[in-house]
């Protein structure tokens, strides 16, 4: 190597930024001819600037009309700016959403008020006092829960790490000979008094099976991948995201109206619906079907998922299901006025099965949300004919990658065991509320009246099949 290589080389440094002043102080303070920039913009793309024609596009960006601000009609709880959507289960804007996850979990000593803990939280006065402003948000409704779930993020992801190292090693030991046997309530697990079940109702059983063979299972059907652990992030936050989604679209009925009838307790059915549609929307796999397959699918399957996806707003201190926390809870004693005492257990017993997994593990109810949409025949009513798929290969596909991803993440984080343990559990129920939400689908108009058939708001009349 000759000196003047030697001597040419250059340390280089990178810095990543969205403050655009921290650049231009570069710029202005450093020779300019060894800054070389790279522009990320809004749709991932990298625009590369080199220092010659920054002040052209500086001074094109300057003369272009300011960006069009959003124009929502959310509105920060704690502050009153513009809000963005649901943060730590209350409408927020970016800046309160910042600010909670900072200081939510700090002790009181550190967040003093020097003013009697009685300052006005506005956008222009938000930063004057930390201890006003958290207070202000916990009284908002923000959830310090959300936040420890958040924190412990990293906390689980080792584990998960854990877990899969210990899993690979117990691959290579010899499966005892009663593991045959936990396998098997999977197929059999219908209770003796349910009807059978539509053939294509099998399908997820027999994929099921398909991953749970005789052999210990291999890494690439146990384990998830990093692609799939952010996929299962991915869904979490969608779910998390369909209540502020589905208000901007707009809603057919008002949450927070208190339903005093059969027939508004059938219409404020449609907020949860279009919440689930909202959620399922934002799914790649199911965006991608052909539009007369999605419509299918949502006209027969959802109305079904409904006492799953309820679970996981169910609290069980109080007994009550409530989205949002500006919803009126919904009551469950219409159950019992409209179809009886036996009617009410029966249904109570399997929303507590399901809401024992939803509060053991929400992700799992989240997961299986996903895989049900995507079966073809699950919602059972024999009073209706289905149509047949325009591209049933493309939806047995998307179902089929939705409960191999299930699976992997039921044993990767729960283990083995455990993870045949809860799919029995799911599998078993979801056959039973089939045979009983078969039932209440036959009975329901028979309950109503036909002035109210009329009332019902066209979401709930193509949901419950009324003509």
């Amino acid at each position: 190597m000759d000196s003047t290589t030697s001597t040419s080389k250059k340390r280089r440094i990178m810095i990543i930024t969205a403050d655009e002043s921290v650049i231009e102080q570069i710029q202005n303070n450093t020779n300019a001819s060894f800054i070389k920039s790279i522009v990320l913009d809004g749709n991932g793309d990298n625009v590369e600037v080199s220092q010659s024609n920054i002040r052209t596009i500086q001074a094109e960006a300057q003369s272009l009309p300011a960006k069009k601000q959003k124009t929502g009609t959310l509105t920060c709880v704690v502050c009153s700016s513009p809000a963005n959507g649901y943060n730590f289960d209350a409408i927020t804007c970016e800046s309160c959403k910042a600010f909670f996850r900072r200081n939510a979990l700090k002790d009181s000593v550190e967040l003093e008020c020097r003013r009697g803990n009685n300052c006005d939280i506005t956008i222009d006065s938000r930063r004057r006092c930390g201890a006003c402003r958290l207070a202000k948000c916990l009284k908002s409704g923000m959830n310090r829960d959300r936040l420890l779930t958040a924190e412990q993020k990293a906390v689980k992801l080792r584990k998960i790490e854990e877990n899969r190292n210990l899993t690979t090693l117990t691959h290579s030991e010899p499966r005892k000979d009663n593991q045959d046997e936990d396998v098997k309530p999977i197929i059999t697990a219908v209770h003796s008094d349910a009807p059978s079940p539509k053939s294509t109702n099998l399908l997820l059983v027999k994929d099921v099976a398909d991953l749970l063979p005789n052999e210990p299972p291999s890494e690439k059907q146990g384990l998830l991948s990093l692609k799939d652990l952010q996929r299962v992030e991915t869904i979490q936050l969608s779910y998390e995201q369909r209540i502020e989604l589905a208000a901007r679209e707009g809603l057919p009925w008002n949450p927070t109206v208190h339903a005093t009838t059969l027939l508004d307790h059938i219409n404020s059915h449609s907020v949860t619906a279009l919440r689930l549609l909202s959620f399922f929307k934002q799914i790649p796999e199911f965006n991608d079907l052909n539009v007369h397959d999605r419509v299918t699918l949502i006209k027969y399957n959802l109305m079904p998922l409904t006492i799953l996806n309820c679970t996981l707003s169910y609290d069980v201190k109080t007994e009550t299901i409530q989205e949002a926390k500006s919803d009126v809870p919904w009551d469950s004693s219409i159950l019992l006025t409209v179809h009886g005492d036996q009617i009410y257990q029966r249904v109570k017993k399997i929303f507590e099965s399901f809401s024992r997994i939803a509060k053991y593990d929400q992700r799992i109810i989240q997961l299986a949300l996903i895989t049900l949409i995507l079966t073809k025949g699950f919602s059972a009513n024999s009073n209706v004919s289905e149509p047949i798929l325009n591209d049933g290969l493309a939806v047995y596909r998307a179902q089929s990658y939705y409960t191999e991803l299930l699976w992997k993440y039921l044993e990767t984080v729960h283990g083995y065991g455990k993870a045949i343990h809860i799919f029995n559990e799911l599998v078993a129920h979801f056959m039973s509320w089939q045979a009983l939400q078969n039932y209440l689908a036959r009975n329901l108009p028979k309950m109503l009246t036909p002035a109210e058939m009329n009332d019902l708001l066209p979401i709930m009349k193509s949901l419950i099949n009324i003509q």
